[in-house]
């Protein structure tokens, strides 16, 4: 049995007083720096609502944090390291509720690549305790664990955005559809878009995330059909039957 993992370190980056009238949580993605989403705070909340909590990924693979080891090449140790994120994640987001007397309602969580995969496994987990308002991901996928315990009555409602890049190498466009689908299919308020960019954190993404962020934190925002997920079949794909929907 793995040894119980310490807290996750943490910057507090915007509002370090935490007087903002939001908390904003920003999951780098793998081996990814964080700077790719800070450097681009001032697109993701460019009214400075949030005070801004920045994680680091608990696991490490050749020297770089990770929050997961990729499901390809190590799917019994991607599954065991997520599964340890998410719940570390949620402990987070309690402490963080004491702390700054922030309401769950008023918190969204979001990131890159895996961080946004993580951040989708906060409002679809039927086993978190401390779930955001809403979250955001870009170049991210639901989780894409067999067996996930993903909740339809706790996902309902929430919004997410979530970008995704025409060229990006890790997966094709055609599986980003079918995961975007899959979430509509269970109820989450989905916001989706596609860039022509690569697998990268993109000042156009942050743009969008910005623009989103707002409408989120309040209840005013509408989720935007995609005429990119029209005619997608959740029966088939990578994500049909995957998740244990309870």
């Amino acid at each position: 049995m793995r040894a119980p993992l310490p807290e996750l370190a943490v910057d507090v980056v915007g509002h370090p007083d935490g007087d903002g009238d939001a908390l904003l949580v920003l999951l780098h993605g793998y081996a990814e720096p964080s700077s790719s989403l800070t450097d681009r705070l001032g697109l993701i909340d460019p009214h400075r609502h949030c005070t801004t909590v920045v994680p680091e990924a608990p696991f490490e693979h050749r020297g770089a944090a990770i929050w997961h080891r990729a499901l390809v090449t190590a799917p019994l140790e991607a599954l065991e390291q997520f599964d340890a994120s998410l719940h570390l994640l949620d402990e987070l987001l309690g402490r963080l509720v004491d702390q700054f007397g922030t309401p769950l309602e008023r918190v969204v969580v979001g990131g890159f690549s895996q961080g946004g995969g993580l951040a989708l496994g906060l409002l679809l987990s039927a086993d978190v305790e401390h779930r955001p308002a809403g979250g955001f991901g870009v170049c991210s996928f639901p989780p894409a664990f067999p067996g996930f315990r993903a909740s339809r009555s706790a996902a309902r409602g929430r919004p997410f955005l979530l970008a995704s890049a025409r060229r990006d190498h890790f997966a094709p466009i055609e599986a980003s559809r079918g995961g975007a689908a899959t979430l509509v299919e269970m109820g989450v308020a989905l916001t989706y878009l596609e860039t022509d960019g690569e697998h990268v954190m993109s000042d156009e993404a942050a743009v969008a995330v910005g623009d989103w962020l707002p409408g989120a934190l309040d209840g005013t925002g509408e989720p935007a059909p995609s005429p990119h997920l029209a005619g997608v079949d959740t029966r088939e794909g990578f994500y049909a039957n995957l998740w244990d929907v309870v």
